[in-house]
């Protein structure tokens, strides 16, 4: 298993055993290259970046049963120390989660 395969892993036993976000199986979890990035703290930092979404939200059907109204899930970023591999935390639309599952 490669680095980013493992990172891919780490990310959705993290998903998993914190349950406070959940991420849409049927969308691929993107591990991209490892890149030099300034995180939120302000420090410039080697990290790997896993994108994912949310599970969706918000499906509505009529009468018949019929989906007329879909809501995709939210993008999310999971940022892993490309040293450590470990997770650093997760950036949101609506802020950030940490590697505790604090908000």
């Amino acid at each position: 298993m490669n680095i980013k395969e493992q990172i891919i892993e780490k990310l959705k036993i993290w998903l998993v055993k914190t349950d406070v976000i959940s991420y849409d199986e049927r969308i691929p979890l993107n591990c991209w290259d490892k890149e030099l990035d300034e995180l939120r703290d302000g420090t410039t930092k080697e990290v790997y970046i896993v994108s994912f979404n949310t599970k969706s939200t918000n499906v509505e059907y009529n009468e018949k049963g019929e989906v007329i109204s879909f809501f995709e899930g939210m993008s999310c970023f999971a940022y892993f120390d490309a040293e450590t591999l470990e997770l650093l935390y997760i950036m949101k639309k609506a802020g950030y989660i940490e590697a505790d599952g604090s908000y």
